[in-house]
């Protein structure tokens, strides 16, 4: 008999807020009884592409290749977003799910974009091309004709001026949760999506404009609990709320940031970098591409031992130094033997704990805070996974057990827990079933 199961990410959802969300109606009532993970070990970037790739695959960033939210670029990044499912490197949750009979639907679930095997896909996807509308947006992602339908019946839920003329960006906020959340339930009370992913953004934006924890995140708190409540309302109106795995965690925490520093410039000063007038790269032998609180070092030629040497002797003096923002300088080696981490860059530099990072080659060196950037705004994420706030996991329904609680799992571990509930094989994981969780299991 097949199983059913919701997944609702919220993102850098942290152990503080679920204490709070169990004080409130919605998440309170569903989730008091809850087995959990009270601090789950996320992967390195700590940053939502990486992550959720993670989440439905069970594997590291060295596995499944996604290091970043974006392609590697010296450009602007905007157009580079790692939105489509082909960059994931192995078979997710979905993939597999489908070839064993289950239906599957994904709403702004990252990297997902022309996902073949999600029925009901409306992938976390903005308007990038001049002229686009929602409709030859989300057509272009991969959404079916009733998806689609569902999308254009929401779009007044967005702000005007984003949906009728077509700007680059919609995800603007509480608007696209809102409509995210409307159209995910449209698809649970019409289609009931045996397993159903949903992926909202506003307790990440509210900590990125405000910081981590304050009286806007409280209110951002108040909103996921409503918003859980309508996922819970249309499990109830499709008829299989009773029958229904729910499963609410997150993908990383965030920490307070002081600064935003340029690496870049002092490539730049040492040659490494060549711009023109506007600050436009025009040649680079090395280049710092930022995971907001951790850099991703590049070299145009990684066989260029010369080079290697004299950008990884300038990166160590600079950590030495102890006044540019970043206090480590690990090579690929080292990274992916400590966080499971590898890719073409050659190295990693990790923040002092309040330092963010921008690829911007001109001075002055440290950039002003836009809050219209998450790596930039007064609390990011990307630093190891020990630090800060944690994120969390609880679970709930036929197939869980009640009031277990773990303190600490890697996020790897979730993809394999949900395949065994769903009777499902994953072979390329690297995390493990949390036994304990699954009624039947251990």
């Amino acid at each position: 008999m097949k199983k059913r199961l919701l997944v609702f990410s919220v993102d850098a959802l942290v152990r503080e807020d679920v204490d709070k969300l169990m004080a409130l109606p919605n998440f309170g009532a569903v989730m008091k009884d809850s087995c959990q993970i009270t601090h789950v070990r996320t992967v390195y970037p700590t940053v939502t592409y990486p992550v959720h790739a993670s989440i439905v695959t069970g594997c590291y960033p060295n596995r499944h290749g996604i290091v970043s939210n974006f392609e590697f670029t010296t450009a602007d990044k905007e157009q580079n977003w790692l939105w489509d499912h082909w960059h994931v490197r192995v078979e997710d949750l979905f993939t597999i799910a489908k070839r064993s009979g289950y239906s599957t639907g994904a709403v702004f679930w990252p990297v997902t974009g022309n996902h073949p095997d999600v029925d009901y896909l409306l992938n976390e996807y903005w308007m990038p091309c001049a002229g686009d509308t929602l409709e030859s947006s989300f057509r272009r992602a991969g959404s079916s004709e009733e998806v689609i339908k569902i999308a254009l019946k929401h779009e007044d839920l967005l702000p005007e001026s984003h949906h009728k003329t077509g700007r680059t960006n919609f995800m603007v906020q509480p608007y696209v949760d809102n409509f995210l959340i409307a159209c995910a339930c449209d698809i649970i009370e019409q289609f009931a999506p045996e397993v159903m992913f949903v992926h909202d953004g506003i307790m990440d934006g509210t900590r990125h404009k405000y910081g981590v924890f304050n009286s806007e995140t409280d209110k951002g708190i108040e909103f996921v609990d409503k918003q859980f409540g309508l996922l819970m309302d249309a499990l109830k109106r499709a008829g299989v709320y009773e029958e229904t795995n729910i499963v609410v965690m997150s993908d990383h925490g965030q920490m307070d940031t002081k600064r935003i520093m340029k690496p870049n410039v002092y490539l730049r000063d040492h040659g490494f970098i060549t711009t023109d007038e506007y600050g436009n790269v025009v040649d680079w032998k090395a280049f710092c591409f930022s995971d907001a609180m951790s850099d991703l070092v590049y070299l145009k030629n990684p066989s260029d031992a010369d080079t290697y040497e004299a950008v990884h002797r300038l990166l160590k003096e600079m950590a030495q130094e102890g006044i540019y923002g970043f206090n480590e300088v690990l090579t690929t080696a080292e990274i992916d033997a400590r966080e499971h981490l590898s890719g073409d860059f050659s190295f990693v530099l990790e923040s002092d704990g309040y330092t963010s990072f921008s690829d911007d080659c001109m001075r002055p060196a440290i950039k002003p805070f836009d809050v219209t950037d998450y790596r930039f705004g007064r609390a990011t994420h990307g630093y190891n996974p020990d630090l800060g706030p944690q994120p969390v996991f609880n679970a709930i329904g036929p197939d869980f057990r009640r009031q277990v609680v773990i303190d600490r799992r890697p996020i790897v571990d979730v993809a394999p827990t949900f395949a065994k509930l769903l009777g499902l094989e994953m072979p390329y994981c690297q995390g493990a079933a949390i036994e304990q969780f699954l009624l039947g299991a251990g």
